[in-house]
Parts: structure tokens; C-alpha cells; sequence
């Protein structure tokens, strides 16, 4: 069995992209608990983790799939969040799914998933976003 930390927002494009990528892993669905992770930076509706779109979406999907998830929300700033996240759960993996940047974008606004790469020992899946 194994623990995957999924990081996910609102985009439900991204969200399938990782629900596609994690149905299609090696093994049995039943051998997998995926950590649906979300970190809030600012949330003044005092929204949960449960409520947003990316996250019921791929709640609904893995329920039809029979993959079991449990639910994580932290905040502060999303890179180191999700890492400690990770080492916090016990997480095997990490699934990310990067948005599309222009080269200078990613040098003005910075990347999580590049800094997630770059921080981590644990084994990074990174997923297209959907279109």
C-alpha cells in the first residue's frame, strides 16, 4: 500500500488531470490512499478543503473508482507547505499538476512544482494540466 499526497485547488481540469494519472498507476487501486491536499494562502470565505471544486471532483471520481482518499489542509506558502505536508502523512509520492507559465512568468511569479521538485526526496509526479 501506498500514500500519495495530491495537491490540488479549484481548477477541475488539473484535478482529472491527476485523477487520470493516479488510476493508471501500477497495481491495484486498493493498494493506493491518496491524501487530497489543499494549502490556503488566503481564504476569507473560511472555505475547507472539502468544499472546493478540484477536490470534490476528484472525491467523486475516486469513490466511482474505489480508491480510497482522505482529506489535508494547511496554510501558508504552497512549496515548503506540501513538503512538510508529505513528511507529515507519511506520503510515498507527491502528485502535482503544474499550470501553464511563459519562461518569464516562472522567473517573475516562481513555480511550486519546480520548487517542490527541487526540495523533496520523495518521488514527484507532475501532470500536464488539462485543457
Amino acid at each position: 500500500m501506498y500514500r500519495i499526497l495530491v495537491a490540488l485547488d479549484t481548477d477541475v481540469a488539473r484535478a482529472e488531470s491527476q485523477a487520470s494519472t493516479i488510476e493508471s498507476l501500477p497495481g491495484s487501486t486498493e493498494d493506493v490512499t491518496a491524501v487530497l491536499t489543499h494549502v490556503f494562502q488566503d481564504n476569507p470565505d473560511g472555505r475547507s478543503v472539502q468544499q472546493l471544486d478540484g477536490v470534490r471532483h476528484i472525491a467523486d471520481r475516486f469513490d466511482e473508482a474505489g480508491i480510497d482518499y482522505e482529506y489535508y489542509e494547511t496554510s501558508g506558502e504552497p512549496a515548503p507547505e506540501l513538503i512538510e505536508a508529505a513528511t507529515a502523512l507519511d506520503a510515498d509520492m507527491l502528485c502535482l499538476s503544474g499550470r501553464k507559465q511563459t519562461p518569464t512568468g516562472k522567473v517573475i511569479f516562481g513555480s511550486v512544482t519546480q520548487s517542490v521538485i527541487l526540495e523533496t526526496d520523495l518521488p514527484v509526479v507532475t501532470v500536464s494540466p488539462g485543457e
